[in-house]
């Protein structure tokens, strides 16, 4: 059974791009628009990793990050970031909002499937 995938990202051509090179990676996914929907739909279960853009609107990734990593339901769920934003002082809030990794674009999506198929133990 493929392993699900959230992408929360606000930017139309982004999620299409990402969406078709996870499909091909075997995974399957949901797409999420911003912060908010990001959350309810998360908070719906059964997602075995989160891709979360930082800069979204109604609610941002770090936001989302926090309160998920809050949640006992959610905690061990992990959540990688993906965002523009790659200043030192960026990824440091990553981490401290719960992030289990930080990746910046531009990056290769292989180091992006990679780290999936690490955070998921396959």
């Amino acid at each position: 059974m493929a392993k699900k995938i959230l992408l929360v990202e606000d930017d139309q051509y982004t999620q299409d791009v990402y969406q078709e090179i996870l499909k091909e990676a075997g995974f399957e996914v949901t797409l999420a628009i911003d912060g908010q929907e990001g959350l309810q739909k998360a908070q719906e279960g059964g997602y075995n990793l989160i891709l979360l853009d930082i800069m979204m609107p109604k609610m941002d990734g770090l936001q989302v990050c926090a309160k998920l990593k809050k949640d006992p339901t959610m905690q061990k769920i992990p959540i990688i970031m993906v965002t523009a934003k790659a200043q030192e002082t960026d990824q440091q809030w990553g981490k401290e909002c719960g992030a289990d990794s930080y990746i910046t674009k531009p990056y290769q999506f292989d180091a992006l499937i990679k780290q999936i198929r690490e955070l998921l133990g396959i």
